[in-house]
């Protein structure tokens, strides 16, 4: 059942730090993918797993914060963005407390879902309300905020390597340091009204769950063998699931996917354009520091060799911006995710530490120029009433592209091993770059 309520929307105040405290709160979610990505080998020795096996740890986070993105996108047009960090908040806490105490991987999956569910609803109120700012603020917010994810993305692999003096379980729970920035963005939060109306549709969110996670789930099965008899039923479940997600989106024109979002052609390619960056990313958190660790790094030097690398993640990043007032972001978006592709194929082949710190670098700066180009693109081509939903769907989609990173470099990595594996996965942001160039027109 559905119930009709009246529309708060986000509306940033023209606050010169506003971006960056978005920034803080978006961030932290960040560390959910680098950070666990060097504490993975301890965990999965910790936790007495494969390491293929472990990446679920990784893959889970990816389809919690899509998902949770996605609902706390449309609740932010509909409840408004306090009660969206109130129930965000919420979950983080919970989902830490889980994995402190997780006796078993299925246990820590649980408790990442959680914690990525609560990440989810801070990055989808963080670009609501950067999306939303007044159009003469807006491009310096949506910089300013990606400066700091990507500062977050620099950061990541030496907190991670940092939080396992502690033990592996301080790396996996990084993400609930957003609570620290809902104060300063609580103001922020509650300024602004919009008019309009939505539907409280969760039954529209309950599907698009099922099918994110199915989708998941076939994924990851192809990483376990004693898994892959099932990916039929699994494949034949999700469709299921998918072509009740159409009929009810087509019963229900507001619900959870607003029609007028959904059949917007700019939207599904800018979700692919995010899908190949993300992908490649995640692919490279995953395989770069276990190449790092096979050439006998630990995991504290992992997170030194990939901090100088990611610092220069940001320098691009920000010229990137700069060469945006010039040039067609999408033009640069293009540019910078084909040097993306190119270094990962160089360090699959080469395997040095400079080469693998580079390709990781290239996905730092390609993330944060992605992020920004696409959110302003979304904001632009989507009506006010509906751009929280728009922004948490695509960026839905941006995390199912990350976990399909991540997947293929692990279901790929017993048969052509590591290097062959990550090599395959530059396919992933050379396909963005093209369709990048094509969406500048």
């Amino acid at each position: 059942m559905t119930t009709t309520v009246r529309s708060t929307a986000p509306s940033l105040p023209a606050s010169p730090t506003a971006g960056w405290r978005l920034g803080l709160l978006y961030g932290p979610a960040v560390y959910g993918v680098s950070a666990a990505a060097v504490a993975l080998p301890a965990a999965a020795q910790g936790l007495h797993v494969d390491p293929a096996a472990a990446v679920w740890i990784l893959a889970i986070h990816a389809l919690g914060l899509g998902v949770g993105a996605a609902v706390a996108g449309r609740a932010t047009d509909i409840w408004g963005t306090r009660s969206v960090l109130a129930v965000g908040a919420g979950l983080l806490v919970i989902g830490t407390a889980v994995c402190a105490v997780a006796p078993a991987l299925l246990v820590v999956i649980a408790g990442r879902a959680l914690l990525a569910a609560g990440s989810g609803a801070m990055t989808a109120t963080a670009l609501a309300l950067a999306a939303g700012a007044p159009a003469t603020i807006r491009p310096r917010a949506l910089t300013h905020l990606g400066t700091v994810m990507t500062l977050f993305s620099a950061t990541a692999p030496l907190a991670g390597s940092l939080a396992l003096v502690a033990g592996w379980r301080v790396a996996l729970v990084l993400p609930a340091l957003s609570v620290t920035a809902i104060p300063m963005c609580w103001v922020l939060a509650g300024s602004g009204r919009r008019q309009g109306s939505g539907d409280v549709d969760w039954t529209g969110a309950l599907l698009l769950a099922l099918v994110a996670s199915g989708l998941l789930l076939v994924l990851e099965s192809t990483t376990a063998p004693m898994a892959r008899p099932v990916i039929p039923i699994l494949l034949a479940a999700t469709c299921a699931a998918g072509l009740l997600l159409v009929v009810h989106t087509k019963r229900h024109r507001t619900g959870f996917l607003p029609a007028v979002v959904i059949r917007d052609r700019r939207f599904w390619h800018c979700g692919f354009v995010g899908a190949g960056v993300y992908g490649g990313l995640f692919a490279a958190v995953y395989a770069v520091p276990q190449l790092l660790t096979g050439l006998g790094h630990t995991a504290e030097t992992v997170g030194l060799l990939l901090l100088p690398g990611a610092v220069a993640g940001v320098v691009v990043a920000r010229l990137a911006a700069a060469v945006g007032h010039r040039l067609p972001s999408q033009q640069v978006l293009a540019a910078v995710a084909a040097l993306f592709s190119a270094a990962v194929l160089l360090a699959a082949v080469d395997r040095r530490p400079v080469t693998l710190v580079g390709a990781a670098s290239a996905g730092f700066a390609a993330f944060a120029v992605a992020q920004m180009t696409l959110t302003t693109t979304i904001s632009q081509v989507t009506d006010v009433s509906v751009r929280g939903a728009a922004l948490g769907l695509v960026n839905l989609t941006f995390f199912l592209g990350g976990a399909l990173g991540s997947a293929t470099c692990a279901a790929l990595w017993a048969p052509w091993g590591l290097p062959a594996a990550f090599a395959a996965t530059a396919a992933l942001p050379a396909l963005a770059a093209l369709a990048a160039w094509q969406l500048r027109h």
